[in-house]
């Protein structure tokens, strides 16, 4: 059985203290009526003498509990929905980005001739004489001395201050003295000493100081000069290296420059002399500097000035990607196998696309060029041997005249390329074969 402690007492008419093991509290009222205050809170009782009728209300620690608790779950549920929206946002704008990369990466290459390069080539610029080359006149930058890290007060300032001792420490012994005897006559007796040494020491300070300061700023200044003479030693080896690179720099500049006017004047004279090994330097170069999305590996032969062969390797149907991804109504990324007809139109536009370009920019670059040869290469085995082996699955042969009359903005590659008599041996599944004879 466990042991209850309570008392109240009255301490005035309708007003209680009641004590109990848990805390106190304070009653107010009587009979019918009666409000208790204590650290739980204040609870109301209400009741009928004689009919056995009793209402109570409490406020306090447990309300605001249960209403801070209420608050706590309502923002709770806030935040759950904001990182849900927010996870919902990022999704969306994820779908979006991935899909406008999809759709670069097909458009990109299905439009290879059409982000050709339409300007004229400026051969006049290329080829036109420089003169002689010009060298740079090497300007040496000037001599800076070193800064001084001393004064005559500074030197002044840092004598006195090694030279000081003396009377500080007499005026620390006659304030000891002054502490010890406590005596107005003794005192004053000692401060008169301690004013007289410190008078004394001071003169003699302000002569050794005298005394010292020619010496030290001779000592300071015959340093400082030493340290002059080697910074300026070292800036005359500088500028001396300085000379040597830059004479060897210019050396090398001017042999790149008349190595450039060599080959400029090789190239200037490449069409009347029939030398095409300069144009086909410039065209590789040409070639290889194209923006294209996909690698291109190719190889150039000039039969003369007028005529050109292109050995191209083609690219694999992987290029091409086997799924096509699109947006959903909510905003989803969604993808899908690519129909198989509408792969093999892209794989066949970006082959005959990339063929029709590097025509365009033989006959752009060379002015002299009136005919492309072009053969689209492939490596597969050769059952007969087993062994890896090129073979042409695309060709073609065109001249300037009959390239000129197409509207490359516009035109549809696979069918432009059929139209100037060019074969492509490839199946509808993307397979490449070997043009028949």
């Amino acid at each position: 059985m466990g042991f209850r402690f309570r008392k109240s007492v009255k301490i005035a008419p309708g007003v209680k203290i009641n004590l109990s093991k848990s805390g106190g509290s304070l009653s107010l009222g009587g009979r019918g009526a009666t409000v208790n205050v204590s650290s739980r809170g204040v609870r109301s009782t209400y009741s009928i003498p004689g009919t056995g009728y009793v209402t109570q209300t409490s406020s306090g620690r447990n309300t605001r509990s249960s209403s801070s608790h209420s608050s706590n779950r309502s923002a709770y549920k806030e935040l759950l929905r904001q990182q849900k929206e927010e996870e919902k946002q990022r999704l969306l704008q994820e779908a979006e980005e991935g899909y406008k990369l999809f759709q670069a990466k097909i458009d990109s290459l299905a439009n290879i001739l059409k982000n050709r390069e339409k300007q004229p080539f400026d051969w006049e610029s290329l080829t036109s004489p420089r003169g002689e080359y010009q060298p740079e006149i090497y300007e040496p930058s000037g001599f800076t001395e070193p800064e001084k890290t001393f004064s005559k007060e500074t030197l002044r300032q840092e004598i006195r201050g090694k030279s000081s001792r003396f009377y500080i420490t007499y005026f620390l012994i006659g304030l000891g003295f002054i502490l010890l005897f406590q005596s107005f006559w003794a005192s004053l007796l000692v401060l008169a000493l301690a004013a007289a040494s410190y008078a004394f020491e001071r003169n003699q300070l302000n002569k050794l100081c005298d005394q010292r300061l020619q010496a030290r700023l001779k000592e300071e200044n015959d340093k400082f000069n030493r340290i002059k003479q080697q910074a300026y030693k070292d800036y005359l080896a500088k500028i001396e290296l300085e000379k040597v690179e830059h004479q060897n720099s210019q050396e090398e500049r001017k042999r790149i420059w008349n190595s450039e006017e060599q080959y400029r004047g090789r190239l200037r004279n490449a069409v009347n002399s029939k030398d095409p090994e300069p144009l086909a330097e410039l065209l590789e170069v040409e070639l290889s500097n194209e923006d294209l999305p996909i690698p291109l590996v190719f190889d150039i032969e000039f039969v003369d000035v007028n005529s050109v062969c292109i050995f191209m390797e083609l690219p694999e149907l992987d290029v091409v990607p086997e799924e096509k991804m699109s947006l959903t109504k909510t905003g989803k990324l969604s993808s899908r196998k690519m129909a198989q007809k509408d792969r093999f139109k892209l794989y066949s536009d970006i082959c005959t696309g990339l063929t029709l370009r590097l025509i365009h920019e033989t006959f752009r670059v060379i002015y002299s060029v009136d005919t492309v040869e072009l053969h689209g290469l492939t490596e597969q085995v050769n059952p007969a041997n087993g062994h890896p082996e090129n073979i042409t699955s695309l060709h073609i042969k065109v001249s300037k005249q009959d390239f000129e009359r197409l509207n490359l903005g516009s035109l549809d590659p696979t069918l432009a390329f059929t139209g100037l008599n060019g074969k492509f041996a490839c199946s509808k599944k993307g397979e490449l074969s070997p043009l028949k004879a």
